[in-house]
């Protein structure tokens, strides 16, 4: 076997891979973590070591010199910029722990100085200069020349890592808790892995002739593991810095990610080359393994992941496994709407089949009424099953459990006591005689009590669900805290709803149910001051009190004067009351305010962003703030009216907020 070639392709993989695994873990950090300004930065850093490797990765070892100079010059793009991102990301840590005092010109002259390294090295010979091959025991890989300016450049460039590494062991050394001081060590282990897969070391020292090239390209190999191991440990420490969700939900959330995304990629790759190398040998048909044996590692892995799920949790939660494991198999007994319904169908067509019937229903009852659930070749709609009369039917004439009612047989679904009416199977007129043979009422009475107990476990669920859902706020309140001190020992006070940065959407979710459903029943606005105070005057009923608010916010964004359809300082309110109060459509709204759908929904989106600024206003009066936001109010008055005045000179105006 040719060593030197093996150990070329090995790198070009490898190489690969931590591409793959930088981009993996940006994308995580972008949809878990993006609120995170950490998280960020580090997403920044990722992109300049895509950067660097994807250059790597292009020119083939016969490119000509002139291209491959090209190919090399356009990595500047990631390596100039990585001291300034290494300083966004210190800069973001130390905030997160400590208070930051950098001036604001820092950032923008890092940035500008970047950017100007970058364009000297793409454009001229300052930075870096017309390449030379190594040695040909080298392989005759091609490297750029340092210019007169790399030095200064290398010289910060390693000052701006020894400084960061400093300024982190300093936020570590701040940090209260066990965890997280632990998780800041990781991040010091791990904190020069971008410096290391982006820095041209060939640049400063070249590659000496006598030294062997396979000792060059073992040691590529090894730095490439290297910085995608650590890459890896950086993300795992960074994504926890922000987050606002439980530590235990993070590790299995990122522990699955890396098994499932960034590993199992790195594998095909690596089995990808394994069947290239065997092909020859092999005399196979060029890709026939390589994608074989790709496509399979893949499978394996995905299999391999769900099959060691046990074992991961066993290693990730630890103290708390066995309330995590309730947690789950809750989770997955669970009963739904979905699940009852079907469960209900089997038993509807089991009783028909056992009495045969060619039709028949099952409704539920709930709060005296039946609801229409589930039918079979009936002709009944659910407004005609919901006035069947429940005291004619229990008072007809019974037979052997049958109730005779309307030319039909029903069946009484009873809880366990027998007491309770839990529903009501209606059949058509069955082809069997009474009495029911033993056999038969053995399988009716089966059937009746799995149907008995599914109802009743059902509604036992939803009053444990009614009583759960007031949590989920305060549950979420706990974990925003707990992100919060988790690197710091200050305490943290006046934490409330209204600092959510999720607070609009919470507000298009009410106005969107305002007049019933689950985004209204469920908001976590309903934990608001003004919300409980206002429910005090409808019996204590926190829905009612929560549409009383959004209107008195609704109102508060009505101008003064004359309502008019299409003056641009009334649209807000227009959009808001003819939409959400009234129940509009979008297009009749859209028609009778003349704006088209699409600048309607724009401006939706404005008028609930302002809504949640009065609905902050509101609750800071509530608990007692200072006399200034009415003030404040009506200056957010005055400039909506401004905004909207030049919306149609400057569309992008309109994206501004009070």
């Amino acid at each position: 076997m040719d060593w030197l070639h093996f150990l070329i392709k090995a790198n070009d993989v490898l190489m690969a891979g931590v591409a793959a695994t930088a981009f993996a873990l940006a994308l995580y950090l972008f949809f878990y973590n993006r609120q995170s300004r950490v998280s960020s930065m580090f997403g920044g850093l990722l992109i300049c070591v895509i950067v660097v490797y994807l250059v790597d990765l292009l020119p083939p070892s016969d490119t000509a010199p002139a291209q491959s100079g090209l190919l090399l010059r356009l990595q500047w793009l990631g390596i100039a910029f990585t001291p300034t991102f290494y300083i966004e990301f210190v800069r973001a840590i130390r905030f997160s722990v400590m208070e930051d005092h950098f001036p604001g010109w820092v950032r923008w002259g890092s940035f500008v100085s970047s950017g100007v390294v970058a364009l000297l090295a793409l454009f001229t010979d300052v930075v870096v200069k017309g390449g030379v091959p190594l040695s040909d025991a080298a392989a005759g890989v091609y490297h750029l020349q340092p210019g007169p300016l790399f030095y200064p450049f290398a010289f910060i460039f390693a000052g701006v890592a020894l400084w960061g590494l400093r300024e982190t062991l300093v936020a570590r050394r701040r940090c209260y808790t066990h965890a997280a001081r632990r998780r800041m060590a990781y991040l010091l282990v791990s904190f020069v892995a971008p410096a290391m897969g982006v820095f041209p070391y060939l640049l400063l020292i070249g590659w000496p002739t006598h030294l062997p090239a396979t000792l060059f390209w073992l040691l590529l190999i090894v730095g490439n593991i290297a910085v995608a191991a650590m890459l890896a440990l950086m993300a795992y420490s960074v994504a926890f810095i922000g987050a606002l969700t439980p530590d235990r939900v993070i590790k299995h959330r990122m522990v699955r990610f890396l098994l499932r995304g960034p590993l199992t990629a790195s594998l095909a790759l690596v089995m990808f080359g394994v069947g290239l190398t065997l092909e020859p040998l092999l005399g196979v048909r060029q890709y026939t393994l390589s994608l074989i044996f790709s496509a399979g590692t893949v499978i394996v892995m995905q299999l391999g992941v769900e099959l060691a799920k046990p074992l991961i949790d066993l290693a990730l939660y630890r103290e708390g496994r066995e309330e995590v494991a309730r947690v789950q198999d809750l989770s997955q007994r669970l009963l739904t709407t979905t699940d009852l319904r079907q469960f209900l169908e089997n038993v509807l067509a089991a009783v028909c089949e056992i009495l045969r019937s060619n039709g028949g229903f099952l409704a539920t009852l709930d709060n005296g009424e039946l609801h229409w659930d589930i039918r079979c070749n009936w002709s009944l709609s659910p407004e005609d099953v919901a006035q069947i009369p429940l005291a004619e039917v229990a008072s007809t004439q019974k037979q052997d459990r049958f109730i005779f009612w309307d030319g039909y047989w029903a069946l009484v679904i009873y809880d366990k006591s027998e007491i309770d009416m839990l529903g009501l199977i209606g059949l058509r007129t069955p082809e069997v005689h009474l009495p029911l043979t033993t056999e038969q009422e053995a399988l009716l009475d089966d059937l009746l009590l799995q149907a008995s107990a599914a109802l009743e476990d059902r509604r036992l669920q939803q009053v444990v669900f009614g009583a759960f859902s007031p949590l989920l706020s305060e549950l979420t309140d706990i974990q925003r805290r707990g992100s919060l001190l988790r690197y710091t020992g200050e305490a943290v006070g006046g934490f409330t709803l209204t600092q959510s940065p999720e607070l609009p959407q919470w507000v298009h979710d009410a106005l969107a149910h305002y007049w019933g459903g689950p985004r209204l029943t469920e908001n976590p606005l309903l934990n608001l001051e003004i919300v409980k105070r206002a429910a005090a005057d409808y019996d204590g009923n926190v829905v009612k009190g929560l549409r009383v608010v959004l209107a008195d916010a609704i109102e508060r964004l009505r101008p003064d004067g004359e309502r008019k359809l299409t003056a641009p300082e009334w649209l807000l309110y227009n959009i808001l009351e003819m939409k959400f109060l009234r129940g509009h459509r979008v297009r009749e709204v859209a028609m009778r305010l003349a704006v088209s759908e699409s600048d309607l929904y724009r401006k939706q989106r404005v008028a609930i962003e302002n809504l949640a600024e009065i609905i902050i206003l509101m609750e800071e009066e509530a608990h007692g703030a200072p006399e200034g936001s009415a003030v404040a109010l009506q200056n957010g008055h005055n400039l909506r009216s401004a905004v909207l005045q030049d919306s149609d000179k400057t569309p992008a105006k309109v994206e501004l907020r009070s």
